[in-house]
């Protein structure tokens, strides 16, 4: 059978059910061996304790994110951006690009819907490394995913709950090794994105620069893509992002995630690697920016829609994070959860849509660039 798009709990209720039907009630994150052969799985998703909430009214955003006033100013900053009406307008006639700097962006959303829209395996790959530490290891050593010996290094299983439904690439399980930290640059050049997948992200990461270029932001939209690791007791996992909104330091404030294939396609394995890269990102900032931050913001473009998912958390969530020795006790109904509201489709060929989407994702933008300040200064 086909995976349901209501696979992933959206409730702490269905979440305790789907939590006692795989007889996970005393797991947490903490000491739960996670699985060595790179797997994204429903078990590893579970004990993150994420909640999918998905808004069919993007409009609804405003109720979650507190970016009217922004969007009110980034609405008239584009009624005096000429490039912008220029853009706007061309959705209107047929054949032919717009002058100005939206034009790139308006040629590779038009590349996009020429993409193939099929789950290729290979767009799963990047994203999440899971590994398991080696209690043996001494202190200070450094762990990596091993490569498979007959040169093939896109392996990896990812799980659905579906038998016919699901990608199943599995590597050997072979045991992980004390080795040297493979530099990022290197990781990029062995686990490159396919070709659907960067003129999607080239489509969304262009679209979002020429949104705030002429702005004199003190953040930029990059297509660089960064890692974050998630450590708990006996075990951590990478996520990997396709981009993001960050500093000149690097340092992220909104994350940027794409496929080539339409979200309802494999809504359940995308969610998941969502989820993972955003507990991933928490638990690489200090204490201070974790309590600070507790609303982040996760851009995502699935083919041709665009999606702004917002995660929300509280500090009953961070004492899971990060404290291994509270209770294991999932029977209690008041446990905490990382909520990830969704809000979207935007149609990036629809005018109506990308009239709506561009103030909104301009407005993070401003925001982004405004906290970042404050937090510079305070």
């Amino acid at each position: 059978m086909s995976v349901s798009t209501k696979t992933l709990p959206r409730t702490a209720k269905e979440w305790h059910s789907k939590m006692a039907s795989r007889n996970m009630e005393k797991k947490t994150i903490h000491g739960t061996d996670i699985a060595s052969a790179s797997k994204i799985d429903l078990d590893q998703f579970l004990l993150l304790r994420v909640l999918w909430k998905p808004y069919e009214n993007p409009a609804e955003i405003h109720k979650t994110l507190d970016i009217q006033s922004a969007k009110v100013r980034a609405a008239e900053m584009l009624r005096g951006y000429k490039s912008w009406s220029t853009y706007c307008n061309s959705f209107e006639r047929k054949g032919g690009l717009p002058e100005g700097t939206f034009a790139i962006a308006r040629h590779y959303q038009l590349e996009v819907v020429k993409t193939k829209d099929y789950a290729d395996p290979r767009i799963f790959h990047t994203p999440i490394a899971n590994r398991t530490r080696n209690k043996q290891a001494a202190k200070g050593d450094h762990l990596v995913t091993p490569t498979k010996t007959k040169g093939d290094l896109s392996a990896l299983s990812i799980k659905s709950e579906s038998s016919d439904d699901s990608l199943d690439y599995e590597d050997p399980e072979t045991p992980f090794q004390r080795t040297s930290p493979m530099p990022q640059e290197l990781a990029n050049i062995l686990y490159p994105p396919t070709k659907d997948e960067q003129i999607v992200n080239t489509a969304l990461i262009v679209f979002l620069n020429a949104l705030t270029i002429h702005f004199s932001l003190s953040l930029d939209w990059t297509l660089h893509r960064k890692s974050f690791t998630a450590a708990f007791k006996g075990t951590e996992f990478q996520a990997r992002t396709d981009g993001y909104l960050g500093d000149s330091y690097g340092s992220p404030s909104v994350l940027v995630e794409v496929k080539p294939v339409t979200r309802d396609k494999k809504l359940d394995l995308i969610q998941m690697q969502e989820s993972a890269q955003m507990v991933a990102w928490i638990k690489c900032d200090d204490e201070k920016a974790q309590k600070h931050r507790k609303t982040r913001i996760h851009v995502s473009q699935d083919r041709h829609q665009v999606f702004v998912t917002v995660a929300k958390y509280d500090e009953e969530y961070l004492e899971y994070l990060n404290n291994p020795n509270q209770s294991s006790d999932n029977d209690d109904e008041k446990l905490s959860f990382l909520t990830m509201h969704q809000f979207g489709p935007w149609n990036t060929l629809d005018r109506s849509h990308i009239r709506d989407l561009g103030p909104i994702l301009l407005a993070i933008s401003l925001q982004a660039d405004a906290d970042s300040k404050a937090a510079l200064l305070g």
